[in-house]
């Protein structure tokens, strides 16, 4: 019943919330001040990929081959799908689909909108 005694509520929410967006949004760049980004353990790590990439690039083009022939991840472990768990998770996964579809195909609860 409140919601017919004051239709001007919700509008005028909306512009507020609007207006304080407005009035919010570009304070940061309006406080003059831009934040220096000082080298922490982010940067340290992006250095540290960058120089593990310039040694992958420098290796042997054999080496490189082992590596691409795809049966071994990078860290030397086999394929997460050959392995004991991978095979325990996509039967998990497919007896989850089949009993779902099965459910789905075979429910007795029949609505008028079907």
């Amino acid at each position: 019943m409140n919601h017919l005694l004051r239709p001007w509520r919700r509008p005028v929410l909306r512009v507020l919330a609007l207006a304080l967006a407005v009035v919010v949004a570009p304070m940061p760049a309006l406080a003059g001040e831009t934040p220096a980004n000082p080298p922490g353990p982010i940067q340290a790590s992006i250095q540290k990929a960058v120089a593990s990439q310039v040694v992958v690039l420098t290796k042997a083009p054999a080496a490189r081959a082992d590596q691409a022939s795809g049966t071994t991840t990078d860290l030397g472990s086999k394929s997460f799908f050959k392995s004991k768990a991978g095979i325990i998770t996509l039967l998990i996964t497919a007896v989850g689909v089949g009993a779902t579809l099965y459910s789905t195909s075979n429910d007795r609860v029949k609505s008028p909108g079907k």
